[in-house]
């Protein structure tokens, strides 16, 4: 919900800057989320939860180990996950400050909304709105895609020779995705379950650290993990090397998943900025240690790809380490979707309760005892999740592009609003969280990588290119911003009502 400054809050964290004062058009956005109807379960560590489970960096280093490593070898890996890293903080930096600001469930298409000029306000703050909920929905098909993989690659990897096809893939995505529904549709579950899921999730990886340091009996020498780059992509050195960016860069996604509880946090402006913040030293620490300990004990047969295979070799060739190794990763992989169906359904909750959905009256609506979430939202949102995986059994590399999206489509998301933050010269009324010139250099970097990455994520994988191998990332982009202009000038421009203001 949007919020006021409170006397409260006027101490900056990192900053003794005075603010400067809004124009007088912009001073305030009128609540437009129904207050009272959410409970605020959640305290600092509880919001932090809810990010690192949906960021899981040491899970992702786990996921995209195999697809990273042609790109440069082990040495690229270790080197581009410290330089995510950097991105990652500077992203979190940008959008603590927004959220500190700006403490609102809606989170970037409300700053833009406040931010914006008058004359394209509406536009660009519904713009915002549905492209972050697009990156959300195409992240989550991603993630729900990963857990009937991880199955599937045990399964291959047990019996040679057996092949699963698809449409069972498919059937897995699809039972994935609606039983991690369940968890997020009660808000007493949420704080608990992230809580509970994120110390499972810190016993599964000093597990694996521990376990293949311990059982492996041969290991790769600092040079080749420090120093041996290798590319097998077809592309020269330096573009593999910054396609290859795309995998850590998962590692450190999924950013504003807090802002979307903001309703749901005592003090906002103060809790939200730590919860965003600490989500990028837990996630650095966990996947360097994680992918140190694939990397040390791979072997040199070139054929494990997969931790469960180094899992498999370091044990001495053992069927239940494999097996205990990839049902842990399953689990956290898990629930992570469950916690991106939080986040969707966050953003749905809120785009609704302005006009911007079909179906709003329901979308709107957070229903009462036992559930005390936005339960239509979060059904609403798996739809199109399960609507996406059709995507993947008619085409496998159309899915592949759609869910790079993702990531495409959250950097967009918060670079509107920092652009309007910049075009203000950071002349605007800041809460306790500032780190000026920091924060400025931090909104800058932000941007550069948002550019550099729509451009080169949008080149094919591995060179020569043919229909198998070929990105439409591109199409798929420019597709979407066509689509949310013709429903704009068709529809939402007449029912948007973002934003109100007053003063």
């Amino acid at each position: 919900m949007s919020s006021s400054p409170s006397q409260a809050d006027d101490a900056p964290i990192g900053a003794k800057a005075k603010r400067p004062a809004l124009e007088q058009d912009v001073k305030a956005i009128e609540s437009q989320h129904f207050e009272g109807q959410t409970q605020k379960p959640f305290t600092t560590l509880s919001a932090m939860s809810i990010g690192a489970n949906t960021t899981n960096s040491a899970i992702g280093v786990i996921l995209t180990l195999s697809i990273w490593l042609p790109y440069g070898g082990p040495a690229f890996t270790v080197y581009s996950y410290l330089a995510m890293a950097l991105v990652g903080t500077a992203t979190a930096i940008s959008l603590s400050e927004l959220a500190s600001a700006m403490p609102d469930a809606g989170g970037q298409y409300i700053w833009v909304a406040k931010l914006s000029p008058a004359r394209c306000r509406r536009f660009l703050s519904y713009l915002t709105a549905l492209i972050s909920w697009a990156g959300a929905v195409c992240t989550g098909a991603s993630a729900t895609l990963a857990c009937p993989e991880l199955a599937v690659a045990l399964a291959e990897f047990l019996n040679p020779g057996v092949q699963v096809p698809s449409w069972q893939v498919f059937v897995g995505y699809q039972a994935v995705n609606w039983l991690s529904v369940v968890p997020g549709l009660f808000e007493s579950v949420i704080p608990r379950m992230g809580k509970f899921m994120m110390f499972y999730t810190l016993f599964v990886l000093v597990f694996i650290f521990i376990g293949l340091f311990a059982a492996s009996k041969e290991r790769q020498p600092t040079s080749v993990v420090f120093t041996g780059f290798s590319n097998d992509t077809g592309w020269p050195a330096g573009v593999a090397v910054l396609i290859g960016m795309n995998s850590p860069n998962w590692c450190f996604s999924c950013l504003d998943t807090i802002v979307h509880i903001a309703e749901e946090v005592p003090n906002p402006r103060k809790n939200l900025p730590k919860a965003i913040m600490w989500t990028i030293p837990i996630g650095l620490i966990t996947g360097l240690l994680v992918l140190l300990s694939g990397l040390f004990n791979m072997d040199d047969s070139g054929t494990q790809s997969s931790y469960f295979q180094i899992a498999y070799a370091a044990f001495g060739s053992s069927t239940s380490a494999a097996i205990a190794v990839q049902v842990l990763i399953f689990m956290s992989a898990f629930s992570a979707q469950a916690h991106i169906h939080i986040w969707q359904s966050r953003l749905a909750w809120t785009i609704g309760i302005n006009h911007g959905f079909p179906f709003d009256t329901y979308l709107s609506k957070i229903v009462g005892a036992p559930f005390h979430t936005p339960v239509w939202a979060t059904l609403f949102s798996a739809l199109w999740t399960t609507l996406l995986g059709v995507v993947y059994v008619g085409s496998k590399v159309a899915f592949s592009s759609l869910i790079s999206c993702g990531i495409l489509f959250q950097y967009i998301s918060y670079s509107i609003p920092v652009i309007l933050l910049l075009a203000k010269g950071r002349s605007v009324e800041h809460g306790p969280f500032w780190l000026c010139r920091t924060g400025l250099v931090a909104n800058i970097a932000m941007i550069c990588w948002t550019v550099l990455a729509t451009v080169i994520y949008s080149l094919p994988y591995t060179l020569p290119a043919d229909i198998d191998t070929m990105n439409y990332v591109s199409v798929i982009i420019c597709g979407f911003m066509l689509l949310i202009v013709a429903i704009w000038f068709g529809v939402a421009r007449k029912r948007w009502t973002v934003p109100h203001l007053t003063g």
